[in-house]
């Protein structure tokens, strides 16, 4: 993350900033006049393989269905709730962290949060093409581990417009101090061929499955 292209304290809290603005147990609790409700998740000692992780874990229950539809979750902590709910361990040698994990148990899907905040031009633009595959190295755990009918990981980009659509590089009050001419259509386009959704700045409810 750059700003103004010197990096910094100031930038790191722009992507702060955005992280809670993207943050989906907030958006849960906050935007859906109470629909759903947030609990701690119960994870088994025995199943705490990251035992140092202290990032939430809620089950998300829904006040009209009345019941429990899913599990919240992210940065290590994924791993724990992955551990109790399917009995699964990590299979590869390096360890994720996504954003944001959304266990959709009612619609049999997990969801994975990659965030990406950007405040001008850098080597982040590069890196995204990661993300083409950590979706295949999550859909792996399941493949792997468990029987047909898998359970498909829907992957998520989520980036901030101000940068990657309208070329602006904001000051501290969130002003425009410079202003870019930016194209990355090849770059999503080949987030969007391999899979992964592409949103900015704000969850497309519909496709977590929550109304």
């Amino acid at each position: 993350m750059i700003k103004g292209g010197t990096g910094g304290a100031n930038t790191n809290l722009s992507g702060l900033d955005f992280e809670e603005q993207t943050n989906l147990a907030k958006h849960l609790k906050d935007d859906f006049n109470g629909r759903y409700t947030l609990t701690e998740f119960i994870i088994d000692k025995k199943n705490m393989v990251k035992k140092n992780s202290k990032d939430y874990h809620y089950n998300v229950f829904d006040e009209k269905l009345q019941k429990n539809i899913g599990v919240i979750t992210r940065q290590f902590q994924f791993y724990n709730v992955l551990k109790q709910l399917y009995g699964f361990q990590n299979i590869h040698h390096k360890t994720w962290k996504p954003d944001e994990a959304f266990f959709n148990l009612d619609k049999r899907t997990i969801f994975i949060v990659e965030k990406k905040y950007q405040n001008g031009s850098g080597s982040v633009d590069e890196k995204i093409f990661g993300f083409n595959a950590k979706r295949v190295l999550y859909q792996e755990l399941f493949n792997k581990q468990m029987e047909e009918p898998v359970i498909p990981i829907g992957f998520i980009a989520m980036f901030n417009s101000s940068w990657w659509l309208d070329g602006e590089t904001l000051d501290e009050d969130k002003k425009v101090i410079k202003k870019t001419r930016v194209d990355y259509h090849d770059y999503f386009s080949s987030l969007r061929n391999n899979g992964v959704r592409i949103m900015f700045d704000d969850y497309e409810d519909w496709y977590l499955g929550l109304d």
